[in-house]
């Protein structure tokens, strides 16, 4: 089975993405790669067996018992040219909180299996463009700024459908928001 685990935006989040997409696929006047996947962070993705999906949930749903949520702001459009990818890149803040949770997820999934792992969280719009497709963008108006946010309080994992070329959801794994139990409370107190 071929897995991947993303942060995924609530409902309104999708479909503002999707309308962002629209957009692109007006202005090239084509289909283009990712043009249909559903907004979602990649975190990372990895093949793997049934015995190892269910000890990788076991390992998560416990993990994720305490792990915080938190809104998440994209404030500007950017772009990978090597790879012709036109994306909606969030804030210093918001980066460094999802980078921690993607470092979090990945050493928990390691425990059991190696994975692909992603780089820099970001919401694709489009991926595999033509260089003077991306130009178009970094000059269209449509395209100038971007407000947009989330709460980020779960992880999604997704399976792979061959057939259909998709990944589809398997199982959402909410964030628990839980101190750790090794985390002490009371008050300090100082030897002075």
């Amino acid at each position: 089975m071929l897995i991947s685990v993303v942060f995924q935006p609530c409902e309104k989040g999708v479909r503002f993405v999707a309308s962002l997409k629209q957009r692109v696929r007006n202005l090239l006047g084509s289909w283009y790669p990712s043009c249909n996947s559903i907004a979602h962070i990649s975190v990372c993705r990895m093949e793997v067996s049934q015995p190892q999906i269910e000890e990788v949930i076991d390992l998560l749903s416990k993990a994720m018992r305490y792990e915080n949520s938190q809104h998440v702001y994209f404030d500007h459009f950017a772009t990978y040219p090597s790879s012709g990818t036109f994306f909606i890149d969030p804030t210093v803040q918001s980066k460094m909180f999802l980078k921690q949770k993607m470092q979090r997820i990945v050493a928990e999934i390691e425990k059991v299996i190696k994975v692909d792992k992603a780089n820099a969280p970001h919401l694709t719009i489009g991926r595999g463009l033509e260089k003077d497709h991306l130009g178009q963008m970094q000059v269209n108006a449509q395209f100038k700024s971007v407000d947009f946010d989330f709460r980020c309080a779960s992880v999604l994992l997704r399976i792979f459908d061959a057939e259909k070329k998709r990944y589809f959801p398997l199982l959402e794994i909410p964030f628990g928001n839980e101190q750790p139990p090794n985390f002490e409370t009371g008050q300090l107190r100082f030897n002075f």
